[in-house]
């Protein structure tokens, strides 16, 4: 009989680290390449890849985020709605230099041979740089007043 089988059991993934194919941790051996899998070893690396996965996910929201304040900025410029764009403005404003700075603290220092989290790293200071040219242009537009 299975003994497998309780709701609360969770299946993770991890790559092999011979084939770099993707499988899930209840494997004892590479179903691609039949190269033996530790269970130790295999719930490490599906933490890492988990947190791998979860700031990337974390930089597109934060991509997301600074996208809708340059939205709420060109909002606060049409009537009758400049009060909610203008809102929205600065909430993200100071919303997005926090997440961030949470985003680094949280995934920064984690070491992955992962094409995509690398990308993620470069959005999120991409993202801050999008995000200072606020500031630098509401202090132009206050000197030229």
């Amino acid at each position: 009989m299975a003994t497998n089988l309780s709701l609360t059991a969770r299946v993770r993934i991890l790559q092999c680290p011979n084939c770099k194919q993707t499988t899930n941790t209840s494997v004892q051996q590479c179903p691609y390449c039949s190269t033996p899998i530790d269970p130790g070893a295999a719930e490490a690396a599906a933490d890492i890849m988990e947190r791998v996965n979860q700031g990337c996910s974390d930089s597109s929201f934060l991509r997301t985020m600074v996208a809708t304040m340059w939205g709420c900025v060109g909002l606060g410029l049409v009537p009758f709605v400049s009060l909610i764009g203008t809102l929205g403005s600065w909430i993200l404003f100071f919303a997005v230099p926090a997440m961030a700075i949470r985003w680094w603290f949280k995934f920064g220092a984690i070491v992955a041979n992962d094409s995509d989290f690398a990308r993620a790293k470069r959005s999120v200071m991409l993202t801050v740089g999008i995000w200072a040219i606020l500031p630098i242009l509401f202090l132009v537009a206050r000197m030229v007043r």
